[in-house]
């Protein structure tokens, strides 16, 4: 309970409904020993980690009883969530890289889905959502709800602001259509109609959905309540085996904006679902960041026709953008538009002693002493972030004249040969990955090339040579004797 990460309390909430899913994430474990290995998914691949089952507690002076720091189950013995809640803290950095999030976002890292989020006033067919959407909750999707501002009175319904709860159930009961929601806390819950308290529970009712009246953070609401009183829907389509998927990665140049395309192609009919991406920045988040970029997409056939466009609906939920569409066999192209908005993060002045160049770090001297916390397979797109973070601080150390522990010497050198276009002016990595039911199904990503590069070659193919050789020559008669320029000649 110490660290705001109810988000993926409540993603963990969501993804029990379904059978055998969260058994599927502990991959390894000896009990005895007491390590476990867990897999989750990261930036397109599943990642591994391992962690064994000392865990932090804390201690209450009055009473002198001890409990779990951060997560825990209602049965004390239980440990699968903490164990868990450790080794996400641990891909992740720490503890406090996970304060903070949406739904969605845990859903897609558990289950290898896809993460969308929506506002419940954009909905305007609300009898078409509960068919096409309520309905298919816990079988082709995932889904969390939430109150994305503070309110002042959220005693008048039992409903948190700014807090997360997972969407169990939906049912169909004498005209009424019903949620069924829970709250990760397991207590504090909606006091309306049909609430535990409600006189609209008769027996016949309680029996037909199950319900039993105690204070566990499981509760039922209407439908129309729902989309009145909770302000954001976090969604996550999932997959099961009869769907195939092909991923690439390219670097993109966002302003000026560089040719960066993606290309699949389909043998069979098939629904598809595109997902373009970046790289998750939660465990980036203590390093300083100049830009953050908004995602969008349009979709074109082999005849270069406009077949889709995919935008962010939700201002905030900028990790990836998606779309859903039925495509016949063919050719595809998808091409990326980004934008990017600078952050209000104020960098401090590099001559002050306290700035620090790397951070999480710790300070002796003036030497910096890098704490890795996550290793990372060096092929990855993570590592290869982090990498150029690290390069990017080191040279803020060398300006400052102190240097960098936890860090390779060779790290440390200097290409003296300076390039034109250094390859921070790549700005962003970006994935696409597609869905479907074609198992040949596969997407090559093309970086395309440098703004400058092109324009470099434009401006070459319109020079003239004899004009340049006419140039040159004019300039050698006034620094060279007529004889020496006939002998070159």
């Amino acid at each position: 309970g110490s660290v705001g990460d109810c988000w993926f309390v409540a993603s963990l909430a969501v993804i029990s409904n379904i059978p055998g899913l969260l058994e599927q994430l502990c991959v390894k474990k000896n009990e005895k020993v007491g390590v476990y290995g867990f897999i989750f998914f990261k930036d397109g691949d599943w990642v591994s980690t391992v962690v064994d089952d000392q865990l932090f507690y804390k201690m209450d002076s009055s009473t002198q009883k001890r409990a779990l720091y951060f997560s825990s189950c209602y049965e004390e013995r239980e440990a699968w969530l903490p164990l868990m809640e450790k080794a996400y803290a641990k891909i992740h950095g720490d503890y406090e890289s996970l304060t903070g999030g949406y739904t969605a976002e845990g859903i897609e890292d558990l289950t290898g889905g896809i993460a969308s989020m929506m506002f419940t006033c954009d909905i305007l067919d609300k009898d078409r959502f509960w068919e096409e959407e309520m309905r298919q909750v816990n079988k082709h999707t995932l889904m969390g709800c939430s109150i994305n501002f503070q309110e002042e009175e959220n005693a008048m319904h039992g409903i948190q602001s700014g807090h997360a709860y997972s969407v169990l159930n939906v049912a169909e009961y004498e005209g009424e259509r019903l949620v069924h929601i829970r709250n990760p806390w397991g207590e504090i819950e909606w006091n309306g109609d049909w609430s535990d308290q409600s006189e609209k529970w008769t027996p016949e009712a309680m029996e037909a959905l199950n319900q039993q009246e105690k204070n566990d953070g499981r509760f039922w609401m209407p439908y129309k309540d729902f989309l009145r009183i909770f302000t954001t829907i976090d969604r996550c389509r999932v997959f099961d085996a009869s769907w195939s998927v092909a991923s690439s990665w390219i670097p993109y140049n966002v302003e000026p904006r560089s040719s960066g395309q993606f290309h699949f192609k389909l043998n069979q009919d098939s629904e598809t679902v595109l997902v373009l991406s970046q790289p998750d920045t939660r465990y980036y988040g203590a390093f300083n960041a100049d830009f953050i970029y908004t995602l969008s997409f349009h979709l074109y056939d082999a005849k270069h026709n406009l077949i889709k466009r995919a935008k962010i609906t939700v201002p905030y939920s900028k990790r990836s953008v998606n779309c859903e569409v039925n495509l016949k066999a063919g050719s595809y192209t998808v091409v990326p538009h980004i934008q990017r908005e600078p952050t209000d993060i104020i960098r401090e002045s590099e001559d002050k002693v306290e700035d620090n160049a790397v951070s999480p770090a710790t300070r002796s001297n003036d030497v910096e002493v890098v704490v890795e916390a996550v290793k990372m397979d060096k092929s990855s797109y993570m590592f290869q972030q982090r990498k150029a973070s690290l390069i990017r601080s080191m040279s803020m150390a060398r300006v400052t004249g102190r240097r960098l522990l936890g860090v390779d010497d060779e790290d440390y050198e200097i290409d003296e040969q300076p390039k034109e276009l250094e390859e921070e002016n790549w700005q962003i990595m970006l994935g696409m990955r597609i869905y479907c039911h074609d198992p040949s199904i596969s997407v090559k990503g093309v970086a395309g090339q440098h703004p400058a590069l092109k324009q470099q070659e434009s401006a070459t193919e319109d020079e003239d040579p004899e004009e340049v050789t006419a140039t040159l020559a004019d300039k050698k008669e006034f620094v060279a004797e007529p004889e020496e320029v006939i002998k070159e000649e």
